[in-house]
């Protein structure tokens, strides 16, 4: 009887956590489908104001292009960089944390090599905590929801704190660091440069006829264009990097929902099992006591 009690108590707490699981399953599933919407919207907005600048760019100056940061051409490695990580602000992400961590190491060796200072940001409270367990404390960190589908309002002042550190030459360029999203694993994590821009960042030209007719002055709508496309940059980048968070986070559920399964099956047979040996034996117990209370035939008579 101690055997069923103790199967019986196991099978109801595991009973227990099983809705809790499949719940976050299905809240990791909402919101891998709405940040891969909004990657998607961002992409197509990104291809509007492409057509924008396309058609507006002929009409800047050289100096207008040197006072909105755009260079001809990729220059050498600057020499202060901020690299900013994105990893998740939650956990029951399977190892999507420790890959963005290990790969961003291995990323940041590698520009301290081209860079003389490479500067830590974090976005993201398992980041920030991670490195800080490392002893590399960052410059910068943000422990905001923005690695969940975070609105556009959000990621806005983000993008403007991290302008700020270029527009009072703190540091050189800003580099973004996060995991591309791929559906069937989490990919290692990739560097990206965020700001300055050169031409060759810029959309390619497309030919088009007509050819469009711009009634504003180009100049204003060009630098509009820019700063709109530089926070879409940001904002594609962050929603991508929640996509593969959401999608690790599905997969580790979804295994774990699994396992209990096969956990709750096998106590369940386990129970069945232990009881029917318990009413074997008891039925046992009652066929020999049955036995012995009616003793031999004739004893009586003797």
């Amino acid at each position: 009887m101690e055997d069923i009690e103790r199967i019986r108590e196991r099978l109801d707490n595991i009973r227990s956590v099983e809705p809790i699981i499949t719940s976050l399953r299905t809240i990791a599933a909402g919101g891998w489908r709405q940040a891969l919407r909004r990657r998607e919207g961002s992409d197509s907005y990104s291809r509007y104001l492409g057509e924008v600048m396309t058609a507006t760019l002929p009409h800047m100056s050289r100096r207008e292009m040197q006072r909105l940061r755009i260079s001809d051409a990729p220059g050498p490695p600057p020499r202060r960089v901020l690299m900013l990580v994105i990893a998740s602000q939650r956990g029951l992400a399977g190892a999507y944390n420790d890959l963005v961590f290990r790969g961003a190491e291995q990323i940041f060796d590698r520009q301290r090599m081209q860079s003389e200072e490479v500067l830590l940001a974090t976005l993201g409270a398992r980041a920030t905590l991670a490195f800080r367990r490392a002893g590399l404390e960052p410059h910068m960190s943000w422990d905001l929801p923005v690695t969940r589908v975070a609105p556009l309002d959000l990621v806005r002042a983000l993008a403007l704190e991290l302008l700020s550190t270029l527009t009072e030459d703190r540091v050189d360029a800003v580099y973004l660091v996060y995991s591309p999203y791929r559906a069937a694993t989490t990919e290692s994590p990739i560097a990206e440069r965020w700001l300055p821009i050169d031409r060759t960042m810029l959309p390619g030209e497309a030919a088009s006829w007509p050819e469009p007719f711009v009634e504003t002055d180009p100049r204003s709508l060009f630098r509009r264009a820019i700063e709109e496309w530089t926070l879409s940059r940001l904002y594609r980048i962050i929603m991508e990097a929640a996509a593969s968070e959401q999608a690790a986070r599905y997969r580790a559920m979804d295994a774990a929902s699994s396992n209990l399964e096969r956990v709750i099956g096998e106590l369940t047979l386990e129970y069945h099992t232990a009881r029917q040996h318990a009413i074997t034996m008891e039925m046992l117990d009652l066929a020999a006591g049955s036995g012995s209370l009616s003793g031999p035939r004739g004893s009586a008579t003797e």
